[in-house]
């Protein structure tokens, strides 16, 4: 008989903290728990994180992850920006998701539609405000160790959260993309080498959207997906099938030159536990 134990993810490392430096505004204190997706969004089952690169064929061990019974959740920022740069958003992430989720399940129970999108209404700042909050939450522990530091892509980030409307006008890109998948996908900070360009990259999937940040005009992305600009009232969704094996990240097929370098513990992975 084989060995079936399973080893317990190292997100275990990364989880346990009561204080710290909120990674949205710095200040040291009280740590809160943000769900990712955010509540409303998604219903809140239970759920197993692991990382990434457990489950990329990096390791091909076994992997028991860590549970959760209410979603997905990490406490790295304080209640102040929990509750007001977060909580103050993320009802537009709610409303699209519903909405979008509508269109969908119609979608697919008209098996013969001609149409292959759906759109949606959007106030694209407040919901660029929360996804981007949530991709500097959904990260590890151990960055709330230390002050947080300037740093040429992260600050700017930090800077919208808190109420910049301007701060990513010359630093970052924005786009997105229809996501069919149940897990949801976190990954603080990746870099992505395609045909000699090497751009800094952030990504955030659950259904029905992955929203992936990159830096200003280097951006990597696959074929389906849309820019999004601040200005935008509406998002408009392809469901074409033919993007859906490149829906999940890393969303290219890595052929020739094309290389992806990642930390594990800013790259996890949330599965629902049936």
């Amino acid at each position: 008989m084989g060995n079936h134990t399973k080893t317990l993810s190292k997100r275990s490392r990364h989880t346990t903290i009561t204080k710290g430096y909120c990674v949205i505004c710095g200040v040291y204190g009280k740590l809160s728990k943000d769900h990712v997706p955010p509540q409303g969004s998604i219903s809140l089952t239970r759920v197993e994180q692991v990382h990434l690169t457990e489950v990329f064929g990096v390791d091909r061990n076994p992997i028991k992850g860590i549970r959760s019974t209410n979603g997905s959740k990490f406490r790295t920022i304080c209640g102040e920006c929990n509750m007001t740069a977060l909580g103050q958003n993320d009802g537009e992430i709610a409303d699209v998701c519903k909405s979008l989720t509508r269109k969908i399940n119609h979608f697919v129970s008209a098996a013969n539609s001609p149409v292959s999108h759906v759109h949606t209404p959007v106030d694209a700042v407040k919901y660029c405000r929360a996804m981007v909050g949530h991709v500097l939450s959904a990260t590890s522990v151990t960055e709330c160790l230390k002050p947080q530091i300037e740093t040429p892509y992260f600050t700017p980030l930090q800077r919208f959260v808190l109420g910049d409307d301007h701060a990513l006008d010359d630093t970052h890109d924005i786009y997105y993309w229809f996501f069919p998948h149940r897990y949801h996908q976190s990954i603080k900070l990746f870099n992505m080498m395609n045909e000699g360009n090497l751009c800094v990259m952030s990504l955030l999937s659950f259904f029905p959207l992955a929203f992936l940040l990159t830096e200003k005009g280097k951006g990597i992305f696959p074929a389906g997906a849309v820019k999004l600009e601040l200005t935008d009232k509406n998002l408009f969704v392809s469901l074409s099938g033919s993007n859906r094996d490149f829906s999940s990240f890393p969303a290219v097929g890595l052929k020739g030159n094309q290389m992806i370098a990642l930390v594990d513990h800013l790259s996890i992975v949330s599965y629902p536990i049936t």
